[in-house]
């Protein structure tokens, strides 16, 4: 049955306003600062699972470590996209040495999904004292039921030694709204994909700047990460290079702000008179910012070698 509150008869419209919305405000911000802290912890203990990743290699073996992080259904690119832990659990043990470390972890809203990346190096011997390559890895982490990160993607690039920049985290940037996605939240976000691929494959780079968001990063083989709006223009301005894009698989996070893409395709670059052609592979991460709609925060693309 409803009853009528009678207090609120003898209060002014005002006051009667600001009785009903004062607890809502209160609510909403007890709620928004709880995310806040659940991501926070989320995302510290997402950077951990990278460290202890990484430490693993270091301490036993880049094959061990790999067994151990890898999602059951992660997937790996050699050179394109294959089952992730059964590749490595066949694979010979060897001595090399990979060795890495997170610069950058963002993490989304929900805190079942998040991605580190940062500059690796590799040995094909432990004890060797010259480094055989450097880069940069991406790797994309999903909580498994019991609370454990596990790897459900990891790809890299090869460059020259770059600058070392300092450790930092994104969390739930400004822009990073939570969303309430639907059964079909992959489908939608493969389609904007989709969405994407189909005009940059017509128009070129350029597109890219409708769909980058300000904290975008873009990784190509043989180049540091272009990481600044002055050096991703550069890039993204150039008219040698064009790429054409195939997603295969999209995935998003339960909280609907962040998702991720892969695919394939092609690159085409101009050599003086001549155009070679080779085949790729893309990891794309997607950010949901509000009003903005889904933005590219990392687009990262290697080359098949034949």
């Amino acid at each position: 049955m409803f009853v009528e509150n009678t207090t609120y008869r003898c209060l002014p419209i005002k006051s009667m306003k600001m009785n009903k919305i004062q607890p809502f405000f209160t609510i909403a911000f007890f709620l928004g600062f709880v995310q806040l802290s659940v991501a926070q912890t989320a995302l510290e203990s997402l950077v951990s699972a990278e460290k202890a990743f990484a430490k693993m290699s270091e301490e036993t073996s880049t094959k061990n470590a790999f067994v151990h992080f890898l999602g059951d259904s992660s997937i790996l690119f050699r050179p394109g996209p294959v089952p992730g832990k059964a590749s490595w659990e066949a694979a010979e043990e060897e001595n090399d040495l990979l060795a890495w470390k997170p610069v950058f972890a963002d993490i989304s809203a929900a805190g079942d999904m998040g991605y580190t990346t940062g500059p690796f190096e590799y040995k094909a011997a432990r004890t060797d004292e010259k480094v055989a390559g450097t880069g940069h890895f991406v790797s994309v982490w999903k909580k498994e039921k019991d609370g454990a990160w596990k790897v459900a993607l990891d790809i890299g690039i090869g460059h020259p030694p770059a600058l070392e920049k300092p450790f930092s985290t994104s969390a739930i940037a400004p822009k990073a709204v939570q969303q309430k996605p639907g059964a079909n939240a992959a489908a939608e976000l493969m389609q904007t994909d989709r969405a994407f691929c189909e005009k940059q494959n017509k128009n070129g780079l350029s597109v890219y700047l409708e769909w980058l968001s300000s904290e975008a990063k873009i990784y190509r083989p043989l180049a540091a990460p272009y990481d600044s709006p002055e050096s991703i223009l550069a890039f993204l301005t150039a008219t040698d290079k064009q790429f054409t894009f195939q997603p295969v698989r999209a995935d998003v996070a339960a909280s609907g702000d962040l998702g991720y893409v892969y695919g394939g395709g092609n690159v085409s670059i101009k050599q003086g008179e001549n155009i070679k052609h080779m085949d790729i592979n893309y990891l794309r991460i997607w950010k949901n910012e509000g009003g903005k709609g889904w933005k590219i925060v990392l687009d990262l693309v290697t080359v098949i070698k034949k």
